[in-house]
């Protein structure tokens, strides 16, 4: 196997994962708290990177790096919340297709980040997955949902952790820094979890332990992806997620997409690949532009 062969096989594992993820969060219905659920997905996910990195001996909490890990990790937090909120009230379908915005603010911010010139092809492809977003938001539209605007809050704060995370990935481990993601993540949403928190039935434990182990393999597919194949190569595979989605949501909800969702949805990803195909050819130029590929939440 091709080292883009493995790496787009992670990448689907990781998107089925983050499938799982959504489709468990709205399985829950709304009954238990957005705190309570980022809580529980970060005690778990803490065990889990722990037990793996304890076997390959991959983690170290010092380093010099730490404020930048705890802006990491505060963002990370939010990103979840609003993520989870996001996914609990949406419909599951235009929620995905919001959290793939997350390239677009990527190369926006990628300029005061790194640097980085963001030439005329990569603008209006940029401008492009805006234009798709307004359509999935319909702003001033019967159709219009305030709650888009939570996911769009996820993208956002995803885009600053994926920026963070490529500057603290030169002197520090994936495992560090998802250690810091999920201890510090965990104890900013416990006063809330602890304050709301709802005695989850089996049925409830059952979907937020699939929250989380979801969750953390997601995170672990898609840094192992983008660690053995081309971004570039690896950036289309993540729409399957989408596909998913959609599927899940039909067939477990009976959520069926609107057109304007499936417009935008179809100019998002057009955008999005476009970047991540530039961003590739300036890589091999020397440019060292930023991977882009990852949704959030």
């Amino acid at each position: 196997m091709t080292n883009n062969l493995k790496g787009a096989m992670w990448i689907l594992v990781a998107a089925t994962c983050a499938a799982g993820m959504s489709v468990s969060i709205r399985g829950l219905g709304g009954q238990i708290p957005v705190f309570q659920i980022v809580f529980v997905r970060c005690v778990i996910g803490v065990v889990l990177v722990l037990a793996f990195s304890a076997r390959h001996h991959s983690i170290d909490i010092f380093t010099p790096q730490w404020k930048w890990m705890v802006l990491r990790s505060c963002m990370t937090m939010a990103a979840l919340v609003c993520g989870f909120y996001a996914i609990s009230v949406l419909p599951l379908t235009t929620a995905t297709v919001l959290f793939f915005t997350a390239p677009l603010y990527v190369t926006i911010l990628a300029a005061p980040f790194f640097g980085e010139k963001v030439g005329w092809r990569r603008a209006l492809a940029t401008l492009a997955g805006f234009i798709g977003t307004l359509i999935v938001l319909r702003p001033g539209i019967s159709g219009f949902d305030p709650n888009m605007l939570f996911a769009i809050a996820s993208s956002m704060l995803f885009a600053g952790v994926l920026l963070l995370g490529k500057r603290l990935s030169k002197t520090d481990s994936i495992s560090t820094m998802m250690i810091y993601a999920m201890v510090i993540s965990g104890l900013g949403s416990m006063p809330l979890a602890l304050m709301q928190w709802q005695t989850p039935a089996w049925q409830e434990w059952a979907l937020m332990l699939a929250v989380a182990g979801f969750g953390t393999l997601r995170g672990f597919g898609d840094t192992k992806g983008y660690a053995t194949g081309e971004a570039s190569v690896m950036a289309p595979f993540q729409y399957f997620r989408i596909v998913v989605v959609a599927a899940a949501a039909y067939m477990i909800f009976s959520e069926v997409p609107d057109l304007p969702t499936i417009i935008g949805a179809a100019v998002i990803i057009a955008s999005s690949l476009y970047i991540a195909q530039r961003e590739a050819k300036l890589q091999r130029g020397g440019a060292g532009a930023p991977k882009t590929g990852i949704a959030a939440p």
